[in-house]
């Protein structure tokens, strides 16, 4: 709380002092010891003792031929430090005292109108203008290339909503008064937390602590990090509440120091638990709000509704918004007459109509444990194994219901119980070869007659063991979500039924023609049937045709049975899997605006990744490559971007191993072996990465320095670290030529680690 008002002082001093050639430092009084508000590192001997000077003078603390002065204020127990060009005289130290005087009294008042009376954190407006200048400062993050460079992650923002558990009960059984404190404490364990946050550096993050009304506080944090640590400080949060009684009995006697409580007792220690429950929504720039409205409002709905979740999952507990699609819906009724199913979330987290779900019982849902009793005591022996019940498709989204249809058979009987889990089957670039069987949805053999999938892919698998080579193109309608919210299921299947008709009359020396989905069609068959230009020409005539739609196609022909790889010899690749390759191609993401119908290669594969990655759908794009890499497709340049993929989420093993394939593979891109020493330096790995650096001429080493900073400075960093502990990995002769240069090049946390093993013995 003192610091929510410190820092409103600082900023007031900032610009009162713009316009002279003065600095100003900051310093209060806190739990027995005198802190910084820059820095959390312990002050030394000499700046502690001006310090408890200061609160004995007047007007100053200055100590003779000093420049600088120490100026105390009692109101809020703190002190500022002026530092001067020319020793101060009194005179001097008087002036600027009526002046600080003055700054101080405009900052209090400026502090009372944006901040909560009750806690001093953050009021309602205030913290929105504070979440509107972080969106705004977000920049965006440069094309990655195919043989992209690891480098510093992209700056996210993430806003935390918090509701202190059961906190009407805490006001009805002891009282507002009570309840008043309660929410003190509550603020001063969020700040506690978010200075333990800041000061470990990681990723530079700057917090910001809100408190719109009652028992709902908010946190935001931009940041150079991970989701992976952003749901470590939501944990920290979580924890700094439930892992210690609030009060303790020592913030109690902070509490009654700081205001008249009368006769109020604290309620017995057993009666002091508390929890808080924590919703978070993160954003970056590269992806997109809701269009319209305002992005702050957009974010903090997000938080808002993920707070509500993690309160409905049990409390206590941090729940990410994107995490509520896949993985936090509940179904609530099943009306077996229909068998229309009704699921507890909607069109507010993202559910469309379309939408796959696994059902799983909640008793079997791979989270209930499995417990005996022998008359004595409770043993946990394990945990109930997940066992699916069915497999749903929602067919109308509403805000926060939806309903869905079991896509079962009808002839089989499924009952599904109230509260089953629902886990969302995720549809990525390679994600349009489900069949739907319903009466909702229409599929070939229903509408039109087809064989369906299993034809598609007898006829293929046949077809690829055989002399006579199989192609397959796969024509999606890209735009298909959108089209299906605006105009409805009916038109879609009109629009889809178009697409199959004029399919099998274009091509009818095809073998087959089949729906796969509800937005796309598979043909297939001999090499002896296909004609790019008539697969041009019927792609073009389409989507002019059908231009909301957005109509493109992939296509694997007997011409890209072996694709050319940046600087490798040709790799084949197997016909069996034409179907999924055709369907990968299909993808809108990395396609030229002009090209339409795209072929399937190991340079389309990089494109798409490359682009999901820009996207930040980081969770698809290595998916996908997982998908690519069991099919046999495995290139460096893909290899690379796995590596980059499973670096932002969080998976650096994983990283590390992906950047060692490519180097092995390709062993003269200098990229791939500079990427692999940034993630050995951030697993702490530093004898391998040492090993395959220090084998670089030492010219190759200069040039990351343009082409791969992050890279030059990891190199410093892991020589450095060498030289400390002493490893027969370390290179002094390489150290003393790298080292002052990365200074320049290096943040905070690097250059002080290399600065340390330059001054070590």
């Amino acid at each position: 709380m003192k610091l929510e008002r410190l820092r409103t002082l600082q900023s007031h001093l900032e610009a009162d002092l713009v316009s002279e050639n003065i600095s100003s430092s900051v310093y209060y009084f806190f739990e027995e010891r005198w802190r910084s508000l820059d820095s959390a590192k312990p002050l030394d001997d000499g700046t502690t003792h001006a310090l408890q000077r200061a609160k004995s003078e007047q007007i100053a603390y200055h100590a003779p031929s000093s420049l600088r002065a120490w100026y105390y204020f009692e109101s809020s127990d703190c002190a500022i430090v002026l530092s001067f060009t020319n020793s101060p005289q009194l005179e001097t130290r008087r002036r600027f005292r009526q002046r600080l005087d003055k700054v101080q009294e405009g900052a209090t008042n400026a502090y009372k109108v944006s901040h909560h009376s009750l806690t001093h954190l953050l009021a309602r407006d205030a913290f929105h203008e504070a979440l509107d200048a972080a969106i705004a400062e977000l920049g965006n993050e440069a094309p990655t290339s195919p043989e992209a460079q690891e480098s510093g992650l992209p700056r996210t923002l993430g806003v935390m909503a918090l509701d202190i558990d059961h906190f009407k009960q805490v006001n009805d059984t002891w009282g507002h008064l009570y309840g008043d404190q309660v929410l003190k404490t509550f603020g001063i364990r969020l700040e506690r937390t978010a200075t333990s946050i800041t000061s470990t550096g990681i990723g530079k993050p700057r917090v910001f602590l809100g408190h719109p009304s009652g028992e709902e506080f908010l946190v935001l944090i931009t940041a150079n990090a991970t989701r992976k640590q952003f749901a470590d400080w939501a944990n920290q949060f979580r924890a700094a509440i439930a892992e210690d009684v609030l009060p303790t009995d020592k913030e109690w006697s902070w509490l009654i120091s700081q205001g008249s409580l009368g006769a109020l007792i604290p309620p017995p220690l057993q009666d002091r638990t508390l929890t808080t429950s924590v919703g978070v929504a993160l954003h970056t720039t590269l992806v997109p709000l809701e269009s319209g409205g305002e992005p702050a409002a957009s974010i903090l709905d997000r938080a808002d509704t993920a707070l509500y979740r993690a309160k409905a999952a049990g409390r206590n507990q941090a729940t990410f918004f994107d995490e509520i699609l896949s993985s936090c819906g509940r179904v609530l009724e099943q009306d077996k007459t229909t068998r229309v199913v009704a699921i507890d979330i909607g069109s507010n987290v993202g559910v469309l109509v379309g939408q796959e779900f696994r059902a799983f019982p909640s008793t079997f849902s791979g989270r209930t444990k499995f417990t005996v009793n022998d008359g004595r005591t409770t043993r946990t022996l394990g945990v109930y194994p997940r066992v699916e019940s069915a497999r749903l498709v929602v067919f109308n989204a509403q805000p926060e219901i939806s309903f869905a249809f079991i896509a079962s058979p009808e002839d089989q009987i499924v009952n599904i119980e109230a509260g089953s889990h629902l886990e969302a089957i995720p549809v990525g670039s390679i994600g349009h070869l489900l069949a739907t069987t319903s009466k909702y949805f229409p599929v070939a053999n229903e509408q039109f007659g087809g064989g369906g999938l299993p034809n598609l892919q007898a006829f293929i698998k046949t077809s690829a063991s055989g002399a006579v080579k199989p192609f397959a193109v796969v024509v999606r309608f890209t735009h298909e979500a959108e089209y299906l919210r605006k105009y409805g299921t009916a038109t879609l299947n009109l629009a889809l039924a178009k697409l199959y008709r004029a399919a099998q009359a274009t091509f009818h020396a095809a073998k087959a023609v089949e729906v796969i989905d509800r937005g796309s069609i598979c043909i297939a068959g001999p090499k002896a049937a296909y004609k790019e230009s008539m697969v041009v020409e019927f792609i073009n005539d389409l989507a002019a045709e059908l231009p909301e739609l957005g109509v493109y196609a992939g296509a694997f022909c007997e011409d890209d049975y072996k694709t050319s790889t940046t600087k490798l010899a040709e790799i084949a690749l197997n016909p069996e899997h034409a179907v999924e390759f055709a369907s990968f191609a299909a993808s809108d993401y990395g396609r030229a605006a002009d090209s339409r119908v795209r072929h399937f290669s190991t340079n389309t594969a990089v494109a798409v990744l490359t682009a999901l990655r820009e996207a930040r759908s980081f969770e698809t794009a290595y998916a996908d490559f997982q998908r690519l890499q069991s099919l046999g497709v495995e290139t460096p340049a893909l290899l690379n971007l796995a590596g980059l993929t499973a670096g932002s989420l969080g998976k650096r093993k994983e990283a590390a191993e992906h950047y060692a394939s490519a180097m092995t593979k390709a062993p003269s891109v200098l990229i791939y072996k500079s990427n692999f020493a940034v993630a050995c330096n951030r697993l702490g790995d530093v004898e391998p990465a040492l090993k395959v650096m220090n084998a670089i001429p030492l010219a190759q080493i200069d040039s990351l320095q343009t082409v791969h900073p992050y890279g030059y400075v990891a190199y410093a960093r892991l020589l450095a670290s060498a030289k400390l502990t002493k490893s027969g990995a370390f290179s002094a002769t390489r150290f003393e030529h790298v080292a002052e240069h990365a200074l320049g090049l290096a943040e905070a946390d690097d250059a002080q680690a290399i600065r340390k093993a330059i001054t070590s013995g």
